[in-house]
């Protein structure tokens, strides 16, 4: 029988701190990492390439493991895991940032190996964070609130870091310098870290586990195929990849364009970020009112359409700054009216699955699901990393060469309106009972 007690704005705000959390460091690596490795650390591009690209091949033992040992425990060892890794993710994922002085290889292996580290300590976090919201309520309609809440932290976590992050590492560092900005880069890191490990124990001891997973008993492999049995599962990984194929190319090009097809500058790039990041946290709760009157599929089409739209304007507009502006709020407007509609469909998914199949794997069935958002952008990122060596761009380069515009304009562009047209078939397939 469905649960309706209501859930408390209180509970709500701390499940909310978690995404805040988690997209504090996933702001810092998805928007600034490759910048910080070509422009400030020094790292080159093909290495860079290689590393977004490893660390996400590493990352794919490590989110089925910490989803297996969660359904293998039972549910209420969620919290405890949140509670213990708290700390680790905000060390780690101040190392990424911080630039020991290494002779070139050194380096990139210090680079490669914190950033491994960093993607496994987030996986083990972040996946019972998944699971959670599954393990709260089962009520549809409190899980689009609840999730609502999860991507109103989402965009103030990322809000926080594009707002800040270029102010603050030069203010920090004292100057615009390659070696100031390491400093401050340092610095702010450490500080982001802090606070990351804060709002995480606050998810831990915020948040209730009302309906645990009894421990799930069987063989992985019998697991892991009831859920690739789950249609709706199964779509609804393919929905996150395509998303954050797009979210990687959005936040992680957004300086280059700033700077190589708009003309403008690194500021310029912190703040297109942040104007998105405030659209997307404006637009959220906008999303429970479209989902209750035309249901979540259809809301999720419509909003799909739009983001297609504003992609093909942008094209249209190319260097003019208005065009680009007014494509770019309709992009991320129509991006945070569906961006809790993914974990709401996960969450259909997995709930769907455990009548047929008893496994209540969701330990499991959430740890693939964050797995593949960070193949995507894994693979995104080193595809753009390819595209900035197409091109032949020139780091700290004050002129760049002709052809480094087309190469940008196809990442930031093109690669993401493929991937919105491939989230509408998606959802075309999706299966009619909601």
């Amino acid at each position: 029988m469905e649960n309706r007690q209501a859930l408390s704005v209180k509970e709500k705000m701390a499940y909310g701190c978690g995404d805040a959390a988690s997209n504090m460091m996933w702001g810092m690596t998805s928007s600034y990492l490759m910048y910080y490795y070509t422009d400030i650390y020094g790292l080159p591009l093909i290495a860079v390439s290689w590393i977004l690209l490893v660390a996400r091949v590493v990352d794919a033992f490590c989110d089925p493991v910490i989803g297996y040992v969660v359904d293998r425990l039972g549910g209420l060892i969620v919290p405890r895991l949140i509670r213990v890794l708290a700390i680790p993710f905000g060390i780690t994922g101040f190392v990424c940032f911080l630039a020991l002085p290494l002779s070139p290889g050194g380096k990139v292996l210090w680079a490669g190996v914190t950033y491994i580290v960093f993607g496994a300590i987030y996986s083990c976090i972040n996946t019972p964070y998944g699971a959670l919201a599954v393990m709260i309520s089962r009520s549809a309609t409190q899980r689009v609130g609840l999730n609502a809440f999860r991507m109103m932290g989402c965009q103030a976590g990322s809000l926080l870091v594009a707002l800040l992050t270029i102010p603050a590492i030069t203010w920090l560092g004292g100057g615009e310098s390659a070696a100031q900005h390491r400093y401050g880069m340092a610095v702010y890191a450490l500080a982001l870290s802090v606070l990351c490990s804060v709002l995480w124990l606050c998810v831990a001891r915020g948040c209730t586990v009302r309906h645990p997973p009894a421990p799930v008993r069987q063989g992985l492999t019998v697991t892991l195929r009831h859920l690739c049995g789950n249609w709706q599962w199964v779509l609804s990984n393919l929905l996150a990849f395509f998303y954050f194929v797009g979210q990687a190319a959005l936040f992680g090009f957004a300086l280059y364009y700033s700077r190589v097809v708009l003309g403008g500058t690194e500021q310029l790039g912190a703040n297109i970020i942040t104007f998105i990041t405030v659209l997307l946290f404006a637009a959220v709760p906008a999303c429970l009112p479209l989902a209750r009157r035309l249901g979540t599929v259809r809301s999720g089409i419509i909003c799909l359409i739009a983001q297609g739209t504003a992609y093909l304007a942008m094209a249209v507009a190319g260097a003019s700054m208005t065009g680009f502006f007014l494509s770019v709020a309709l992009l991320a407007l129509a991006q945070g009216v569906m961006s809790p509609l993914y974990y709401t469909l996960l969450a259909q998914a997995v709930d769907d699955g455990d009548p047929r199949t008893s496994t209540g794997s969701a330990g499991l069935a959430y740890s693939i699901n964050t797995w593949v958002t960070k193949l995507a952008m894994g693979l995104t990122g080193f595809v753009l990393a390819q595209f900035l060596s197409q091109g032949h761009y020139i780091e700290n380069g004050v002129t760049q060469p002709p052809e480094l515009s087309a190469w940008i304009t196809a990442g930031f562009v093109w690669l993401p309106l493929g991937a919105v047209c491939m989230q509408v078939f998606c959802l075309l397939a999706w299966p009619a009972k909601e």
